[in-house]
């Protein structure tokens, strides 16, 4: 059944009626009254059409109504576009905007002409639209308050707490979750709510009756309750149900304060459980009204809640939610099998099995839709019949044997009007495709499904908050997220993707070239799959002119043929002249199809990832372009300066145009700009025009590498709220007045020059979230600019790096290379800094870090190149209680870092570089470490000051010990098992260390040194017996004389060597073959006599050419290819 939604879409047009700009051109077109005449007959349909479209499931002839209605609806707002884009083209050129070769290319019409054209359009429509509002009486439709509208559907039965478990299956590993939670007597809560979250149809309430009749749980509970909630959460109904159901009898009291006191008399003292089945309210008043009523139980009682809904399940629940998976095919054949066969009737029908598991592929792990087909299929016999449904759409199945859909449109009849849009929209990608959370809200944004309430707030925001609704609402699946939590992917389960389908209708249809599927005329929005060549895609299209989306699902079998390219895509886009989103993406195409800038509607272009060197210069002429995506374009090279006449251009994606060095200056005209993304580009610096960006609220540059210098006037951009110049590490300094920014929540990168206008109490007005790396810290002479800065206060931030550069310090003539920071060079000179004089830099770097104190939410912090020789307070006394993550490197002077011990929510901690630290602190009592690195070349024992007593490092999975060229004892601890979860250990450069301090059980990771006595011991004493990874670092030629293994004295004897070695390939292989033990180092014969007990099923060799790896392969290849044929192993080696 195809739903009309019809209201979002006039709201849309009422907004374009009251537009200033459309407004004036009407005056002067002379429409002006037949505008206003529009826009009143509008509001009469508009006051009525909530009670339509809530009574259309029912009433056939009022849905074809609304039908009539919105395609209507539809010619109004071209109409209006139309205009629109006639006027700001006027406009434009009337502010001198636009340039000379778009003037040329987009000359307005004769005014007369255009003007009676118009005029004609508008009165047709506005007729159509009276003759449509008159019909509307015969509906007796009425004004509703759109909080309280209710769509006429089916409604789900009620449901009980009795279960035929025979009937259940796959629910076992649930069932036990949740009873886990129920009798567990450790929650301190007064009331321990769990929420049961899945899509319809996928066992919530199964779930949920199986724990209330597990005995142990009716053993646990002196009271059972279980009460069916659905969308009616009243409270008086819900608290006589409860009452009902605990007292056995009647309840006919109707006071609500009787009943309070009723039921807390009832359940005082008593360790209850309350089922609330099937919740929809999200209104957390009613739900506190309802639990303050519950507490004075006993303790341990609980509550157990199924819902749809993300969010009912945080405003209800104590613990984290159950989110229930869909089933195995094996289970979903089980409930299909039983109802389809009966006892044994697959066995009896062989012919008909085979065909009923491809329609069980159809349930996507639903356990309704099984139980729902098998129900279907049990009175049909015939294979034909079978191969019928196996063919058919969930949506064409018979109506009255249908359970599926009607279970399902109860989570799409409770959105709202402008979601049920933007979920039918979905329908049009591909089944099974997982769809990009922002190029889905751009769509919709072009589409004009997502509106700002208020006008000011980013409509990509506003497009984000629906995604995370239907999120929440379970119509879609999270995929994949970013690292701040956002998701950037989301799937529709294949029974949803029928839902839509349904709802949409013939509005929506994906159409496949391959297949000759044709896209009908009413369709309005459709993606187009293409696996053959792109003149292919003609015949789908040939019809469908009234087209406002077209996708194009570019395959990696799609082709072109030059000769005929251009004239297939000239046709197609001569004849969508309707279009607001194309969607060209990996299209194989080296240019911009022309005819696209005749498109005047187009408000969405998406050209990522095709092969096109630069646009067109009339690219201009499209001036309702709203979105511009271009990212990944990898042979772009430059933008014409026709871009800036886009004025209403918000978005323009130029993200991975690796060949862009530059923007033309005319980008600063692009007035109405928001986001601006030039990521992972070549740009070297970025025009002055960028300033006049005045509503520009993004602007990403990170990993533009070589970019070094910011707009000078950027202080004027006060709009912005994103500047995320993460790793742009050729930036020399920040633009002057930046703290003017007050909007301004990211800015991952400040770099001090010592020289610019720009200080580091810029800092201070700035409310900046997320991550903050300040560089250039050397720079700071006075530490009263720390104190300004006023990190203190930024509670939203939650990672910090603060960093001097060493090189400073050094005098002329002893650079810092930190490109070998792990190096035996940085070594040297990080040990030679550490001998310096101090005292006079030292005193102000010490104060300057004490005065950049962060606020306690902080959670990782990074201090590099700081040459004071005491940590400041508010670190050593542990005031930061969340800080989970800290890396302290090449701090040349620290000596003690005691304090560290404190720092209980410690995960990962490294402490690199420090070559004044000779002994550590108490580590091993830091419950949370995780991963613990450690550079100290100082450091001459890991002993019972490491470890700081018995059970040390209970949480430690990571350990990594490098360049500790004094380590020379590390005992194990006494009593206790030894680093009990360590699963990945790394000891390199460290040649003194000659034992390890115990047999390493659960390690699956090693990275060793090949030519360490240390890795054969450990080898030969079998110390690592599940390991599943070896690295073997810093391998070098030579045999078991330690002559040979010494690090090489002479570049030119290496080049020898290796001009040796490749005489020795070009005579042949029998050298190699015969001598080849007298280069390889003593470790092979180790490992092969230890590989099977090792389990190893990958290794690594680091630090030697490739004629080295032939060797050392060749040697092991044997004697691997016998213990594979001997085991289960199936090793593979890596260079």
């Amino acid at each position: 059944m195809a739903e009309v939604v019809a209201s979002s879409l006039l709201r849309l047009v009422f907004d374009k009626l009251g537009n200033k700009i459309l407004k004036e051109f009407g005056l002067s077109m002379g429409v002006d009254k037949e505008l206003r005449k529009l826009e009143s007959t509008l509001s009469t349909i508009h006051d009525v059409l909530e009670d339509a479209e809530a009574r259309q499931v029912k009433e056939k002839a009022l849905r074809g109504w609304l039908r009539k209605l919105k395609d209507v609806a539809y010619d109004v707002d071209d109409v209006l576009d139309e205009a629109a884009a006639k006027a700001a083209k006027r406009r434009s050129e009337n502010k001198g905007h636009m340039t000379e070769k778009v003037r040329q290319l987009s000359s307005i019409p004769n005014s007369f002409l255009f003007q009676s054209k118009i005029a004609r359009k508008i009165k047709k429509i506005r007729e159509r639209l009276e003759e449509i509002a008159g019909e509307r009486t015969k509906f007796h439709l009425q004004e509703r308050v759109a909080e309280n509208i209710r769509t006429e559907t089916a409604v789900r039965e009620e449901t009980g707490s009795l279960i035929d478990e025979s009937q259940v299956y796959g629910r076992e590993e649930d069932k036990e979750k949740i009873t886990d939670f129920l009798i567990d007597m450790s929650d301190e809560s007064d009331l321990g709510v769990i929420a049961i979250v899945g899509l319809g149809g996928l066992g919530k309430t199964t779930v949920a009756q199986l724990v209330y009749n597990d005995q142990r749980v009716r053993k646990h509970f002196e009271k059972m309750m279980w009460v069916y909630v659905s969308d009616d959460f009243d409270i008086k109904r819900l608290t006589r149900s409860i009452i009902e159901t605990v007292s056995g009898s009647e309840f006919s009291l109707t006071e609500m304060d009787l009943m309070q006191h009723e039921l807390r008399n009832l359940i005082e003292d008593k360790r209850f459980l309350l089922v609330l089945d099937d919740v929809w309210s999200e209104n957390y008043e009613k739900w506190d009204r309802l639990r303050t009523m519950l507490i004075g139980s006993a303790r341990g009682s609980k509550v157990v809640v199924t819902t749809r809904s993300e969010r009912v399940a945080s405003i209800m629940g104590t613990v984290a939610p159950h989110f229930l998976s869909g089933l195995s095919e094996d289970d979903c054949w089980l409930l299909f099998e039983k109802r389809a066969f009966g006892l044994g009737g697959s066995e009896k029908t062989p012919n008909l099995v085979a065909i009923g598991k491809e329609i069980v592929k159809k349930c996507g792990g639903v356990p309704l839709a099984a139980k729902a087909l098998g129900s279907l299929m049990r009175f049909r016999r015939g294979e034909s019949q079978w191969l019928a449904i196996k063919e058919s759409e969930i949506w064409n199945l018979p109506n009255d044997e249908n359970e599926i859909l009607p279970a399902l449109m109860l989570s799409y009849n409770h959105l709202p009007s402008h979601l049920k849009q933007c979920f039918a929209y979905c329908s049009i990608f591909p089944r099974g495709e997982e769809i990009r959370s922002r190029e889905l809200v751009q769509l919709w944004i072009a589409e004009g499904f997502v509106q700002s309430s208020n006008g000011s707030t980013y409509l990509e925001d506003v497009g984000l908050q629906c995604v995370d609704e239907l999120l929440s609402r379970s119509l879609f699946q999270c995929g994949q997220k970013d690292t701040d939590g956002v998701v950037r992917q989301v799937k529709m389960h294949d029974l949803l993707h029928d839902l839509a389908r349904s709802v949409a209708g013939d509005e929506c249809s994906v159409a496949d070239a391959g297949n000759k599927s044709v896209i009908s005329q009413s369709c309005r929005y459709s993606s187009l799959v293409c696996r053959g060549p792109i003149n292919s895609a003609w015949e789908p299209l040939k019809d469908a002119e009234r087209l406002r989306t077209l996708y194009f699902v570019a395959s990696r079998g799609m082709t072109k043929e030059e000769d005929k390219e251009d004239d297939v895509l000239q046709a197609i886009f001569s004849k969508m002249k309707l279009l607001r989103a194309l969607h060209l993406s990996q299209c194989p195409m080296k240019a911009m199809p022309v005819s696209v800038t005749k498109l005047e509607h187009l408000r969405y272009l998406n050209l990522s990832q095709t092969d096109i060197e630069t646009l067109p210069p009339c690219i201009g002429a499209l001036q309702n372009l709203q979105i511009l995506d271009l990212s990944c374009c990898k042979q772009l090279r430059a933008l014409p300066e026709t871009v800036g006449d886009l004025q209403n251009l918000q978005i323009l994606d130029l993200l991975g145009c690796k060949q862009l060095r530059a923007l033309p200056e005319t980008v600063g005209y692009v007035r109405n700009l928001q986001n601006l993304d030039l990521s992972f580009s070549q740009i070297r610096t970025l025009p002055e025009s960028l300033s006049s960006l005045l509503n520009l609220q993004s602007l990403s540059l990170r990993y533009c590498y070589f970019l070094h210098r910011l707009p000078g006037n950027m202080k004027n951009m006060r709009s912005l709220i994103h500047l995320d110049i993460y790793h742009c590490f050729e930036l020399v300094c920040m633009p002057p007045g930046i703290g003017q920014l007050s909007q301004l929540r990211t800015l991952p990168l400040f770099v001090l020059d010592g020289k610019s206008s720009c200080r580091l109490s810029e800092l201070g007005r700035l409310n900046l979230a997320g991550e903050l790396d300040i560089r250039g810290l050397e720079n700071v002479s006075e530490a009263i600019e720390a104190r300004k800065a006023n990190l203190k206060e930024k509670q939203s931030l939650h990672s910090l790096r603060l960093s001097w550069d060493l090189n400073a310090y050094v005098k002329p003539g002893q650079p810092c290379d930190e490109t070998e920071n792990e190096g035996e060079s940085m070594k040297e000179f990080v040990e030679a800094l550490a001998a310096k004089d101090w005292d006079a830099d030292a005193d102000v770097v010490e104060d300057v870090l004490r005065d950049l104190q962060p606020h306690e939410n902080l959670k990782v912090l990074e201090i590099e190149g700081y040459v004071g020789k005491t940590l400041p307070w508010w670190l050593m006394e542990s005031s930061l209680p969340y800080l989970a993550e800290l890396s302290l490197t090449s701090c040349v002077r620290c000596e003690h870092l005691s304090a560290l011990e404190q720092l209980h929510s410690l995960r990962v901690l490294k402490l690199l570089m420090l070559p004044a630290m000779k002994c550590l602190p108490a580590l091993g009592q830091l419950p949370d470490l995780k991963v613990l690195q450690l550079m100290l070349p100082a450091v001459k024992c890991l002993g019972s000051e490491f470890y700081g007593g018995e059970a040390a490092f209970p949480a430690l999975e990571e350990l990594a010990l490098s360049l500790m060229s004094d380590l020379e004892e590390w005992p194990a601890v006494g009593g206790g098992e030894f680093l009990p979860r360590l699963s990945k250990l790394c000891i390199v450069e460290c040649p003194k260390l000659r034992a390890l301090p115990s047999d390493f059980p659960f390690v699956r990771e090693l990275e060793m040194d090949v030519d360490d006595e240390l890795l054969l011991s450990s080898f030969q004493s079998g110390a690592f017996p599940n390991l599943k990874h070896l690295s073997i670092q810093n391998c070098k030629y030579g045999n078991d004389n330690d002559d040979c293994n010494d690090d090489d004295e002479n570049d030119g004897d290496d080049g020898n060597d290796d001009d040796h070695n490749s005489d020795d390939n070009d005579d042949g292989d029998d050298n190699h073959n015969n001598d080849g033990k007298d280069y390889l180092p003593s470790i092979p014969k180790v490992l092969v006599d230890r590989m099977s007990s090792l389990e190893s099923r990958s290794m690594c060799i680091k630090g030697k050419p490739r004629d080295f790896y032939s060797l050392f392969f060749a040697s092991l290849r044997e004697e691997l290819l016998h213990l594979q044929n001997e085991s289960t192993s199936n090793f593979e080696l890596e260079e």
